[in-house]
């Protein structure tokens, strides 16, 4: 434990002893600094704080070299002469070797492949049906959670209070929980905790709120995905993830909503969950030749499938009546240049590569798709901008994932 003088603090720094002020808690021990939680520290006169040493060893030349070789398969699709995308390279390197220090052993080649599983059974053959049919027999046997509806309903209404919107929320348990869990992550770090639901309408706003109910509740409705086929955990890491990056970029664009691009980056791949339930041995064949190809997933789905996800993910989003936005935002983050909201599908683009990349080092397998040359441009990242996302994205991502998912 270290005491560090307030204008030394930086984000991502972790407080070692509770702080208080006249007998009042402001923060716990334990608490991941951000950018807003140092500042109001500052306006409110505190000096210094008990700071956790940082310790970590770097990884060594060997554990580098291995971590080189190992993720360089990864990045076979990107432009190598891209700066941005070559220090997002050095990341991937960079983590892996730290996960090889810590005694992570490299998979296998044989552990890198699913297998087919027996009694896999698809809903049909390839040419035999389209991505509207899937969608369709997904619609006949479950339906959306009504509680976002309800929730969206209320907030589109003029009428409706921060009191109103908070009341119609509360009519679902486990969402108004996870709601507040996530208001009170990391995400967001207000300096003090937010216990009720009308403050959070309030600090955060009701459509943004509604937004975020989105999300989550589609979490809530993937639930019966075979493990054997597909490990939820990794998915939705990788998912939480994306909307992580997702929010961090958009705070750095004029006009992008933060909320909405968390929650098309938390269920950007969307698509790919309807595709496991209706045909889980295409699904399997796509990841088997992704893997062994060494090739982006969404194009192995469109040669085995001849569709891929974000088609799914239109049809059913429309079909479920999602905000248009975030329909559209998903469905294009491979293809930004022909999205109605084009920047937005820009940072959904660069969150998916950059979740991909750092998900290496966790054990993710797929190579990256790569960003159209256009985009560093268009949202202004250069290297330097780059570094602190990566920065800001490490201080967040542990608890705010182990708040849903552990």
């Amino acid at each position: 434990m270290q005491t560090v003088s307030i204008e030394n603090v930086q984000p991502g720094m972790i407080l070692a002893a509770d702080l208080k002020k006249g007998g009042r808690m402001l923060l716990p021990a334990g608490s991941v600094l951000t950018n807003k939680i140092i500042s109001v520290f500052k306006n409110q006169g505190i000096e210094s704080v008990q700071i956790l040493p940082s310790g970590g060893a770097e990884p060594d030349e060997e554990s580098i070299d291995k971590a080189f070789v190992y993720t360089r398969d990864y990045f076979m699709f990107v432009n190598h002469d891209d700066p941005v995308i070559m220090h997002m390279f050095d990341v991937a390197v960079y983590k892996t070797a730290l996960r090889i220090m810590e005694g992570w052993r490299l998979p296998t080649k044989d552990e890198q492949h699913v297998a087919v599983l027996d009694g896999m059974r698809d809903l049909f053959f390839r040419d035999e049906g389209t991505f509207e049919d899937i969608v369709d027999a997904e619609l006949k046997v479950a339906s959306f959670p009504d509680i976002f509806f309800k929730v969206k309903d209320v907030v589109e209404d003029s009428k409706s209070t921060a009191e109103h919107i908070a009341e119609v929320v509360g009519l679902d348990v486990g969402l108004s929980t996870q709601l507040l869990k996530l208001v009170n992550s990391p995400l967001y770090g207000f300096p003090s905790e937010i216990n009720n639901l009308v403050r959070a309408v309030a600090l955060i706003g009701g459509k943004e709120l509604c937004t975020l109910a989105l999300g989550l509740s589609t979490i809530g409705y993937f639930k019966d995905i075979p493990p054997e086929l597909i490990d939820m955990r990794s998915f939705w890491l990788h998912s939480l993830t994306c909307g992580v990056f997702s929010k961090i970029i958009a705070e750095k664009v004029d006009g992008v909503g933060p909320e909405i691009m968390f929650t098309a980056g938390l269920l950007h791949d969307v698509g790919r969950l309807v595709l496991y339930k209706k045909m889980p041995y295409s699904a399997v064949q796509s990841m088997l030749f992704a893997r062994e190809n060494f090739i982006p997933l969404v194009e192995a789905e469109d040669m085995i499938l001849g569709f891929n996800h974000t088609q799914i993910a239109r049809c059913m989003l429309e079909k479920w009546n999602f905000p248009p936005a975030l329909t559209e935002i998903i469905s294009c983050h491979h293809a930004p240049g022909k999205c109605e909201m084009q920047k937005e599908a820009c940072i959904l683009q660069v969150a998916d590569n950059l979740a991909l990349a750092v998900g290496i080092a966790d054990g993710g397998m797929y190579v990256l798709p790569g960003v159209d040359e256009e985009v560093w441009e268009l949202l202004d990242i250069d290297v330097e901008d780059l570094k602190k996302i990566v920065e800001n994205y490490d201080y967040q991502i542990k608890e705010l994932f182990s708040t849903f998912f552990s």
